[in-house]
């Protein structure tokens, strides 16, 4: 579906994102990309983006990692655990993100594709900092994907995300 949707009064569009952990090291990791495109060019986001007509969330989740990562993995490795519907939380009109964590183990290699300029594995402190550039509320979301995947609060310097 088109990057470039326009609400209007009478609908909303659905999205699906994905918050993708891993270790690496010792260090908790989370998969992002760099936007390619506005809203938000070159900040961190999650893999993610429109469902299209007849698919249902989850699908869209492995679609577009796999569009944005090269990434594949399957449903079954996915839980839902939110929908982000805040108005204004996205520029381009009313979106509703249906959010989906999971954790590959070892890291694999991504690339970046699609709409995305980069993608890459990111530090769970580094993406939820105070001085990271990150889209739309996903630093929102990953707070609460730690907390849904692993039951504890990741320590956040500055209430809600920093956007460019």
């Amino acid at each position: 579906m088109s990057d470039n949707f326009r609400s209007s009064s009478l609908c909303a569009a659905v999205a699906a994102d994905v918050v993708l952990f891993t270790k690496r090291g010792d260090v908790l990791s989370v998969l992002a990309v760099e936007r390619g495109k506005e809203p938000f060019r070159a900040a961190l986001a999650l893999p993610g983006g429109f469902v299209e007509p007849g698919e249902v969330p989850v699908s869209a989740a492995v679609r577009e990692l796999a569009e944005e990562t090269g990434l594949a993995i399957e449903a079954t490795r996915l839980c839902q655990f939110g929908s982000y519907d805040r108005p204004g939380r996205d520029p381009r009109g009313h979106v509703i993100s249906e959010a989906f964590h999971g954790y590959v183990p070892g890291a694999p290699d991504v690339v970046a594709d699609d709409d995305a300029q980069a993608a890459r594995w990111v530090p769970l402190g580094e993406f939820l900092s105070s001085a990271a550039v990150v889209a739309f509320d996903h630093q929102d979301i990953v707070a609460a994907a730690v907390l849904a995947r692993f039951d504890w609060h990741y320590p956040r310097s500055v209430p809600g995300p920093r956007q460019p």
